[in-house]
């Protein structure tokens, strides 16, 4: 009888242990940040990652995130994020200031939102300066590059349009996130230095990047858990 209850308990014992590691391999499910310049196929590598590795992706669900927690609406968030926010002074002007959404309101809620998203892991962030509001060890943060000519040609074989109107489009939209990180972060948006991996799709393709970045990933992991130890 004694024998029988030892082999029950250490039974038990040994299911707690794998519940326990089990929990702790789902707490520390990886964070990605993925910036990108316009063209370079990031959304393709983003969705084939995110199947592989089983995350999720946060992109429009960020801004949605931070317009709930503020009571403004997707749309308006969306302009600010665009850094389109001098067309909306005037409206904005007319609303009462517990929903005015101020530069320094807008950093502090993507801030809130971004460090959320880390903790509870299993995800991977793109854009909206992510890489900045998660330090070194808290995420890897994966730049995604093309040289300037393959990206025209992407862009003009996936919108139908001219290399002329391709080439404004990825000037217009770089710009965008370049005042967006300089405003907001004070920084240049291909300063390596704030990234842990660059990925060059045009010479890797899309099947060997997310295969380099798994690579780094799992590095990260076994480097953390051997700290850990």
């Amino acid at each position: 009888m004694a024998r029988s209850m030892e082999a029950l308990v250490e039974q038990q014992a040994r299911r707690w242990q794998l519940v326990h590691e089990k929990r702790r391999d789902e707490e520390h499910k990886p964070v990605l940040t993925v910036s990108r310049q316009h063209g370079a196929g990031a959304d393709e590598l983003v969705k084939t990652l995110a199947k592989q590795l089983g995350l999720d992706i946060f992109d429009r669900e960020i801004i949605q995130q931070i317009a709930e927690s503020t009571h403004l609406s997707e749309q308006v968030v969306g302009a600010l994020d665009d850094k389109r926010r001098e067309l909306l002074t005037e409206w904005l002007s007319g609303m009462a200031s517990h929903n005015y959404l101020s530069s320094a309101e807008y950093r502090y809620q993507l801030t809130r939102v971004v460090g959320a998203v880390a903790h509870h892991g299993g995800a991977i962030i793109v854009g909206r300066g992510a890489h900045l509001i998660l330090g070194q060890g808290e995420a890897l943060r994966v730049l995604v590059v093309a040289p300037l000519d393959v990206r025209v040609a992407t862009v003009m074989k996936r919108d139908g349009i001219s290399e002329r109107d391709a080439r404004r489009q990825i000037q217009s939209v770089e710009a965008d996130r370049k005042a967006f990180l300089m405003k907001h972060f004070h920084t240049d948006f291909d300063d390596p230095v704030h990234f842990d991996l660059v990925v060059n799709t045009s010479l890797l393709g899309i099947a060997n990047s997310c295969a380099a970045i798994g690579a780094a990933v799992e590095s990260l992991a076994a480097a953390t858990k051997l700290a850990a130890r």
